[in-house]
């Protein structure tokens, strides 16, 4: 057996050097292989913008208008939930501050 198939126990035989299902190249060969296809790969639309061109050929321009103002609504919908509970708690510290209001008590 040669040092390019040994095996260890309980392994399988693999080869020592070179990646799995791809011949052994020179350096330069493989990285101008990876630059090719990191070309390829940048050339390409984004999974986003594939999938923004189809709702765009599926969904009406007054839809997406409706969409995006619903969203904003639910936003200005969570900013009055935070604002309630916001001022409720500056009352609360308000009145506990205030003289005839509650107090602190240190206990020795």
């Amino acid at each position: 057996m040669d040092d390019s198939t040994r095996t260890t126990r309980g392994s399988r035989s693999r080869p020592a050097t070179g990646s799995a299902g791809l011949p052994e190249s020179p350096s330069d060969t493989r990285m101008a292989e990876l630059e090719r296809r990191l070309a390829d790969l940048e050339g390409e639309p984004s999974m986003r913008d594939r999938g923004r061109k189809l709702m765009d050929r599926v969904v009406p321009p007054e839809a997406t208008r409706h969409f995006r103002n619903a969203g904003r609504e639910q936003l200005l919908g969570v900013r009055s939930i935070v604002d309630h509970w916001i001022k409720r708690i500056d009352d609360a510290e308000t009145q506990a501050t205030e003289p005839g209001g509650r107090h602190r008590i240190e206990i020795d």
